[in-house]
């Protein structure tokens, strides 16, 4: 990760490593096992954004935070990627809204599914609160976070629901 800095921390949702260009947080990688210590890249090499970012999500899953004040450039987004990140980063904490609803908010009312290949594609999550995005219905539709597997796979929607329960109690 040449030119990039990280710090690897464990949560009660797996490990987590927010990732910066030295200037913004770019990316959060999630994963359920800890990366290879051992690897001669993968030793942390941390910078004040990813030490800052490692603290308010720490805050946040402690119940102290609810929202995230950290500086932004989400990797490989589009103007229009980055539109519907900034468009989610406006859905409150403590609630969920349909993916339906998350495209009239951004403008795009007949679109539900880019809404949801937004919150898919979405590099930062948790900070960019895709968990926070569900099907019209309120069942939980769909979750990559924190793992490679499907965003189908139960244990996935598991984190996502752990998140908005999460939410709920500190709201």
């Amino acid at each position: 990760m040449t030119g990039h800095f990280y710090i690897t921390f464990h949560t009660p949702l797996g490990w987590m490593r927010p990732i910066s260009d030295g200037t913004s947080l770019i990316r959060l990688d999630w994963q359920q096992s800890p990366w290879n210590e051992n690897a001669q890249d993968d030793t942390d090499h941390s910078d004040n954004v990813s030490r800052e970012t490692k603290h308010q999500i720490l805050a946040y899953l402690a119940g102290t935070r609810m929202s995230f004040d950290l500086p932004l450039a989400p990797e490989g987004k589009s103007k229009s990627g980055c539109n519907w990140l900034s468009v989610m980063a406006q859905i409150p904490y403590g609630t969920t809204i349909s993916y339906k609803h998350f495209a009239a908010m951004a403008g795009k009312p007949s679109a539900p599914r880019a809404a949801g290949s937004a919150c898919a594609r979405n590099p930062i999550p948790i900070i960019y609160p895709c968990h926070r995005v569900v099907k019209s219905d309120g069942s939980l539709g769909h979750y990559g976070g924190g793992d490679m597997s499907s965003p189908k796979d139960p244990e996935n929607l598991g984190r996502k629901e752990w998140l908005i329960k999460h939410e709920y109690r500190y709201r």
